[in-house]
């Protein structure tokens, strides 16, 4: 079963082909302005993987947090799909894409913070069954939530945005790698295929982009 998964919640995304034998995946910038090549990208896994449409029997979506224009996009870009080819279209969050990876192998906790916009991130936990809600915090509140644990791994493109600020403010915090930072499409794959064996396809109508607000207004 090939499964086609779109990734664009932040600046670095792109689509992927997944099966049991196989992975295409093409990653690129999708920042603001450049949704557009997300259908382009599409056709181009299909050709690199020398399959049509009839071999897909799955769509995945990262769903959020983060890029409110990159989510939008994204999404209609997959419920189209799902819709036009008669496929099954199942969700996954960023926070999962980037945190289950690294949870599979670091031995303590892992934290994900997300960069939203300023000194803002969305934070929350991860271990090898799952990955909890969000949370929006200030870079200082963050950080002072990481520090009430021992032995965690820190990631996602917060982790990456005020890693020199984690360096010097909290010295010994376990840092994942820069090519951790961003979710993978073809990981968005792997996680929407098991979703769907678990919990069958999401509802093509009521499913919306994961926004996290932080309490008092800001989104």
């Amino acid at each position: 079963m090939y499964v086609l998964a779109i990734e664009s919640s932040g600046p670095l995304g792109g689509v992927a082909l997944v099966n049991d034998e196989e992975v295409h995946e093409i990653i690129v910038p999708v920042g603001p302005g450049r949704g557009e090549i997300l259908p382009e990208l599409v056709q181009d896994v299909l050709r690199r993987a020398k399959i049509g449409w009839d071999s897909v029997c799955l769509v995945a979506v990262d769903v959020g947090p983060g890029s409110f224009t990159g989510l939008r996009v994204g999404l209609s870009l997959a419920k189209a799909l799902a819709q036009v080819h008669g496929l099954p279209l199942v969700a996954v969050r960023q926070t999962e894409a980037v945190g289950l990876p690294l949870a599979e192998l670091w031995p303590g906790r892992v934290c994900v913070w997300i960069h939203d916009r300023r000194e803002y991130v969305y934070m929350a936990w991860v271990d090898r069954e799952r990955a909890g809600m969000e949370v929006v915090l200030t870079f200082p509140e963050a950080l002072a939530r990481v520090r009430e644990h021992s032995g965690v791994l820190l990631t996602g493109s917060g982790a990456l945005r005020f890693s020199q600020e984690i360096k010097s403010q909290a010295e010994g915090m376990v840092l994942a790698p820069p090519f951790f930072a961003y979710p993978r499409p073809a990981m968005v794959a792997q996680i929407g295929k098991a979703r769907y064996t678990r919990e069958g396809p999401a509802n093509l109508l009521v499913l919306e982009p994961h926004y996290v607000h932080k309490e008092g207004g800001h989104g």
